[in-house]
């Protein structure tokens, strides 16, 4: 059987999430077609180098370096929806001409078929628009799930209960149909990596860097002003292929890293500081690591994260306007981390499992949309 596995551009995350789908697609002996573009569709043709490839068009957001995201954001739209419809269009193409049977999507919307059954991965069932934007909830809300609607399901990264991690953001929306299923938290990691004790790491602080510019360079220009006044033993995983200047003398660090290259290095240091992205979050509950998360300003999904996690004492934040890593640093220790997280990484597998068993055994008519 042939899959496709397609990944959303913005940052990273989105790819690195898909490593453990195409994993457990690879073990079941189905063979893997990667689709995207950018930076993330090179990360992962890095990672899977044997593995076919669809390029897709860019969706190419734009961020804002001052000012509203939410409000920027809305106003591509426009633009997002013809470059939905293009790739939907290449995709289906692609699946007729190469005999695929299934599309697994990670927040592409575009990337579903008529042909075959399609899944999409996301976390935002819900999305959060800040409080003077309220009047629109219902009509976002109703274009989310009428985009959904393309896919015969959706799988959220979570799980159910106490130990959820999205929090609202991944809730079954009201009425829900059965396509809608929780395949627990997705981590490009393995959890072998055995983290070593304070007294014997070699740093005190990992900096992952990630997301698009210009916010990443400005948190990073921070970061390093305020690391070379202090004592702490830090190395920075910048999350660029082409940096625009060299870190300066005496802060260690790399540009960017592959899967098990970075697990061994967050085994060097009991805290991790980075983004409160949604795959960095699970990637650092896979780690059970203390963290200290600073949001993209503007980006309402980070921010909710960021203080969830801290009101449930997980992981300190701090606004990326006010950060202070003395300050950070020193309140990070009255939080837990995530080393009590439980692992329910065989939700994924369960759901896999099922899907194929259902495709197996149903008619052979078109998925209903």
């Amino acid at each position: 059987m042939k899959v496709i596995v397609a990944a959303l551009d913005w940052g990273l995350g989105h790819a690195t999430r898909c490593v453990p789908v195409i994993r457990a697609l690879h073990d079941r002996g189905l063979e893997v077609v990667i689709a995207g573009n950018g930076d993330s569709l090179s990360w992962l043709r890095a990672e899977f180098p044997a593995l076919g490839v669809l390029e897709l068009p860019p969706y190419a957001v734009s961020y804002s370096r001052h000012g509203n995201l939410t409000l920027k954001m809305l106003r591509q739209i426009p633009r997002l929806r013809k470059v939905i419809r293009h790739e939907h269009a290449m995709l289906d193409q692609f699946v007729s001409q190469h005999g695929i049977e299934l599309v697994i999507s990670d927040n592409r919307y575009g990337c579903w078929s008529t042909r075959v059954p399609s899944v999409i991965i996301t976390h935002q069932t819900t999305i959060l628009l800040p409080p003077y934007m309220k009047w629109l909830n219902r009509t976002v809300a109703w274009y989310n799930q009428k985009m959904i609607n393309h896919f015969t399901q959706c799988w959220i990264p979570d799980t159910p209960g106490a130990h959820s991690l999205a929090g609202k953001l991944g809730r079954f929306p009201a009425g829900a149909p059965a396509k809608f299923s929780y395949i627990g938290n997705l981590s490009r990691f393995t959890g072998h990596a055995t983290a070593k004790p304070s007294s014997q790491s070699k740093y005190d602080l990992i900096v992952v860097l990630s997301g698009p510019e210009p916010q990443r360079s400005i948190l990073e220009d921070i970061i390093l002003a305020q690391l070379s006044k202090s004592s702490l033993r830090a190395y920075i995983v910048r999350g660029v292929r082409q940096p625009p200047k060299p870190l300066p003398p005496g802060i260690p660090g790399t540009d960017v890293m592959n899967t098990e290259e970075l697990e061994s290095l967050l085994s060097e240091a009991p805290c991790v500081l980075a983004r409160s992205g949604y795959s960095t979050v699970m990637d650092l509950a896979k780690l059970g690591k203390k963290a200290i998360f600073i949001p993209t300003p503007g980006q309402t999904e980070q921010e909710y994260l960021a203080r969830r996690l801290k009101l449930m004492k997980l992981a300190y934040s701090a606004s990326q306007r006010q950060f202070n890593l003395k300050r950070a640093w020193r309140a990070s220790k009255s939080y837990t981390g995530f080393n009590f997280m439980p692992d329910r990484f065989q939700m994924l597998d369960e759901n896999i499992s099922r899907l194929l068993d259902w495709m197996k055994n149903r008619s052979p008519k078109k998925p209903t949309r």
